[in-house]
């Protein structure tokens, strides 16, 4: 898409040189003022209120009648080692089976006995999944035609685990900010008042059932007893951890996603109100109580049931809050359950996980994010010192790769406060690409909601902006999505929203070593947060610094920068955000401090202008 470019005025240098540039951390730098470089930017660099430039985002086609299609019970991991050992028809080998989720263990047991007698040992590992010692080719054969065997897998498929993808530094702190503002700053408040829109479908807005907007959320569970969740508004359960019938969550990761996509708010009415509050939840609960590690045999039986009951439920949109580091061989078969279902016209809206503040730092998307169409990255969004990147949020790279090179789209999930599980009616506060995805999953609701009323069931498409590097790039994928203008559009209606900020953006700035690149930045409203934020964009752990030069210390005159930002090292981000800014010119910009690199620099501000 066309974006802005910065058209870069190189000021004439001072004839001063030799100054020391103190940081406000008590630490300075000494630098020749030749070697500052100050740059006027363009109007294309910056976004006023409500004027960002859009582009549509194609989601879901209308759905499709579903495909009957044989699925192999081998895993493909099992496949390679089968094909490699070629004792097995004699001495056998090990393998992991998954039981089918409409029989019980029991079942199996009883099955297994009957045709393999004591030939074989079996050893219960966990809930629905076994241990098969010594199975040879022919005994193999037919496991696979037992019915309740769902898929037989290589011992090594589920060795490193699947966890929940939330950053918990923030967690239990209850000074974060509440679901409200990032609910309200993303337009959602505005576009559910102006079209009417809350995942409620037939008219009953305090009784759920599969005829209205249903998200599936695949997770730890849902604690169906907390006021925001009560009320039958989870219609449908699947345990594939533990087998239990009824909604429950041990964990707590669960709840506080289910209640984003759609919390009714009941324990801080106007405060905590979800997405889509008045859509239906159906729970799957692939993950385990807090402690323990997550078992993909039971993501791949998660998955596998909410494919077949997808009409059952009336499913719209899933949502998975789960990440994981292995192979793209280890989960190949539940990457192939996520494009069937997303291919059925049901998204599936995956966490693009959280290691962007861990080395390598780039390339660092969930094995999920990076195989499947629609994983969300997480942003900060104005209240929190945004709109940046959050520091942990996942990131692509842009080396050649066989796969994603960035998230699909970006969303707030940093300091989000949202319902604690098996508290009643209190809230808690976690951070992470895991809280982002059921901000996506339920503006989809809405939209949904939106284009029903209308009594269409066509392709769906987001409306967004970009962020960062100019198009589709490794840490926004394609730009934030924009909640008001998607659900609008959805309606065919007419409106507009405001959040009464501009957001400035170097797209593709570069400094040298040991050189300072500053950008002269009116603030003519201390409202709200002067924030800024820095990403350098090369993935050799280059490392380069924020300085500011707030008004009243002029660059051109020797005076020291006001701040100077440098906590990170080696993470390729820097963030900056001052409350109460005094009115001036601020210059805004970037320091070489270890090297030369190329980086992006966004400002968000209330009343900025270019100076």
């Amino acid at each position: 898409m066309t974006k802005r470019i910065a058209i870069m005025l190189l000021a004439g240098a001072i004839a001063l040189s030799g100054i020391t540039y103190a940081s406000s951390s008590e630490q300075g730098f000494t630098i020749d003022i030749d070697k500052i470089d100050i740059i006027k930017l363009s109007e294309e660099n910056i976004y006023r209120d409500g004027e960002e430039p859009k582009v549509q985002i194609i989601v879901s086609e209308q759905k499709v009648q579903k495909a009957e299609s044989d699925i192999s019970k081998i895993t493909f991991m099992l496949e390679q080692e089968i094909k490699a050992n070629k004792k097995m028809s004699t001495l056998g080998i090990n393998v992991n089976v998954v039981v089918h989720f409409d029989y019980s263990s029991e079942d199996f047991e009883k099955a297994f006995k009957e045709i393999f007698g004591d030939s074989l040992t079996i050893i219960k590992e966990k809930h629905g999944l076994y241990l098969v010692e010594n199975i040879t080719s022919e005994q193999l054969s037919k496991l696979e035609k037992m019915d309740e065997v769902l898929y037989i897998a290589s011992t090594n498929n589920f060795s490193l685990p699947d966890e929940p993808a939330s950053w918990n530094e923030n967690e239990d702190n209850e000074i974060g900010i509440n679901l409200n503002a990032a609910t309200d700053m993303i337009g959602v408040k505005k576009a559910r008042k102006d079209f009417k829109v809350t995942g409620d479908l037939d008219g009953r807005e305090n009784s759920y059932s599969k005829n209205d907007v249903v998200i599936a959320v695949m997770d730890t569970g849902i604690d169906a007893e907390h006021v925001d969740l009560d009320g039958g508004k989870v219609i449908g359960w699947y345990d594939a951890v533990n087998g239990e019938l009824d909604p429950y969550d041990d964990h707590g990761h669960g709840t506080h996603v289910a209640s984003i996509a759609a919390g009714t708010g009941e324990g801080d009415p106007g405060i905590q109100e979800g997405v889509a509050p008045g859509a239906a939840l159906v729970g799957i609960k692939t993950l385990p109580e807090a402690g323990k590690k997550g078992n993909p045999a039971d993501t791949l039986r998660g998955l596998r049931w909410i494919l077949q009951n997808l009409d059952t439920y009336g499913i719209n949109v899933v949502n998975m809050s789960i990440g994981t580091s292995a192979s793209y061989e280890a989960r190949k078969e539940i990457i192939e359950v996520i494009n069937e279902i997303d291919a059925q016209g049901v998204p599936v809206f995956v966490s693009a996980g959280n290691d962007g503040n861990k080395p390598p730092y780039y390339d660092t998307l969930s094995t999920y994010a990076k195989y499947t169409s629609t994983s969300v990255g997480n942003i900060k969004d104005p209240y929190e010192g945004g709109w940046g990147l959050s520091e942990s949020s996942s990131r692509g790279t842009d080396r050649n790769v066989s796969y994603n090179n960035g998230p699909y789209v970006v969303l707030p999930g940093y300091n989000i406060r949202a319902a604690a599980a098996n508290t009643g009616s209190e809230y808690t506060v976690k951070s992470g690409t895991s809280m982002s995805a059921p901000m996506l999953s339920g503006v989809y609701a809405l939209m949904y909601d939106a284009a029903y009323s209308l009594g269409q069931s066509t392709t769906i498409r987001f409306s967004g902006t970009d962020m960062g590097e100019i198009g589709y790039d490794k840490n926004y994928g394609n730009g934030r999505i924009l909640a008001y203008d998607s659900i609008k559009n959805a309606a065919q209606g007419s409106g507009s929203f405001n959040t009464y900020r501009t957001y400035i953006c170097i797209p593709d700035g570069y400094v040298s070593y040991g050189k300072v690149v500053l950008y002269p930045i009116g603030v003519n409203s201390g409202e709200a947060d002067l924030n800024v934020t820095m990403i350098v964009l090369d993935e050799n752990e280059e490392n380069l610094d924020i300085v500011i030069w707030a008004p009243g210390d002029d660059p051109y005159q020797g005076a020291p920068s006001t701040y100077w930002i440098k906590e990170n090292k080696a993470i390729p981000q820097e963030h900056f955000s001052l409350s109460n800014p005094p009115t001036g010119t601020y210059y805004i910009g970037v320091y070489g401090a270890d090297d030369s690199a190329n980086y992006s620099l966004e400002i968000t501000g209330h009343q900025l202008s270019i100076n």
